[in-house]
């Protein structure tokens, strides 16, 4: 996943703390923010689609914490120092680190790695978070993940003490996230958060799709847009749906399209296409993912998002279509409205299932057929059930006969004299 720039909400000074919270800034791809926009990042009416660095905003926020940390240490205090613990030799895990030390040592921060080999038992790695945590030098502490496979990754990240927790991971801090508390927040999804205030995305009572539920991104990210604006730690007050990898796609593409916001951090490659987004919508890319280019044969970096669309097969299109004013929001009853310029009215631009002019039709093909199917195997199982009523009755009818003393029988199906 991106990460980019993070501030902490906590206004209070602790010794080599708060310029640690307020970096979180890596050197690598930044999440990608594509909207539609006319004068503003929020316009509504708009007929074209602007692509916003996340890169600059973490260059302006590198900036800021390189100002807020040598504010700190001319008060008198001592330049924040931050230990990133390696294990194991896995090569995009040195990548990280390498970016990581890089992004601390541009802004005033000190940094350390401590390499240890994959095959460190838990209790030995358990041993040394102990003796940081008591280290009044160490202002924060951060273990590259993921850890070898014996390791109980959950269990390390707790033993972090909560304010040297630079990944926001220890239960306390995710705890405090959930209530609305001041706590340090992961990475990525401040990283989010900062891109949609730093661009002025609207959130309050907007619709907003997260693709991923990973309690590092996806989680945080859901519940920082959902959360109350008036707490402690202010949320955006969005409407907030969470999808995941058993969202059928059918159903992921209603979602994105009903979206004024849509985040996407799933780690599929080119999960979010351009039909699947409505007009204006804000879409917010934190996936990395390397695949294998067919045509070069090297390994090429990609996003959740298919951003190549070659917008110049159907220019007309995208100049004349535009979102519906306002008196026309409720004019496609089952799906999303596109107003066209030239003909000066809405067009309406169906859900899956719907049709007709205002997507006022359901679509009775595969429903008719399943419910053809259905009948059939409703009146074979009607049939089965009599068929079972009629034996039972028949069977006790016949026992019943032969039980009578009398030496005149008569009785279903047969007379005897």
């Amino acid at each position: 996943m991106a990460a980019a720039a993070v501030f902490s909400s906590c206004s209070a000074l602790r010794s080599g703390l708060t310029p640690l919270r307020r970096w979180r800034a890596l050197s690598l791809p930044a999440p990608r923010v594509d909207y539609s926009t006319s004068s503003s990042p929020c316009s509504a009416a708009s007929d074209e689609a602007t692509i916003i660095s996340g890169t600059k905003i973490a260059k302006q926020v590198l900036k800021e914490v390189q100002r807020d940390v040598e504010s700190w240490i001319s008060f008198g205090n001592k330049r924040p120092h931050l230990i990133v613990i390696l294990v194991g030799d896995n090569p995009a895990s040195h990548i990280y680190v390498r970016n990581k030390i890089k992004a601390a040592a541009a802004v005033g921060i000190s940094s350390e790695v401590i390499l240890r080999p994959k095959d460190i038992s838990q209790e030995e790695l358990l041993d040394m978070m102990v003796k940081l945590n008591k280290d009044s030098t160490v202002s924060g502490i951060l273990v590259q993940l993921p850890l070898p496979d014996h390791i109980d990754e959950r269990t390390v990240c707790n033993a972090i003490a909560p304010e040297k927790d630079v990944d926001g991971f220890h239960i306390m801090n995710i705890g405090r996230l959930c209530l609305d508390q001041s706590s340090i927040i992961p990475a990525t999804a401040s990283a989010v958060w900062e891109i949609i205030k730093r661009t002025g995305i609207q959130t309050v009572g907007k619709n907003v799709v997260v693709a991923g539920r990973s309690k590092n991104v996806g989680m945080p990210i859901s519940m920082l847009l959902h959360t109350d604006g008036e707490h402690e730690r202010p949320g955006g007050d969005a409407t907030v749906t969470i999808t995941h990898r058993y969202t059928p796609k059918e159903q992921l593409k209603i979602h994105t399209q009903l979206a004024d916001i849509v985040i996407v951090a799933a780690g599929i490659p080119k999960l979010i296409t351009a039909d699947m987004v409505k007009e204006s919508a804000a879409v917010i890319d934190v996936g990395i993912n390397h695949i294998h280019d067919p045509l070069s044969g090297k390994t090429k970096l990609v996003g959740d998002v298919d951003f190549e669309v070659d917008y110049t097969e159907q220019p007309k299109l995208m100049k004349l279509m535009q979102t519906c004013l306002e008196e026309h929001y409720s004019y496609c009853i089952n799906g999303l409205c596109a107003f066209h310029s030239e003909l000066r009215k809405p067009i309406c631009k169906c859900l899956a299932g719907y049709n007709g002019e205002r997507c006022e039709h359901l679509t009775l093909n595969s429903y008719a057929r399943n419910s053809y199917e259905r009948y059939i195997a409703v009146g074979i199982g009607i049939g089965i059930l009599t068929s079972g009523i009629l034996a039972i009755i028949y069977c006790y009818v016949k026992k019943r006969c032969r039980k009578l003393k009398s030496p005149y029988k008569v009785c279903i199906g047969e007379t005897a004299l």
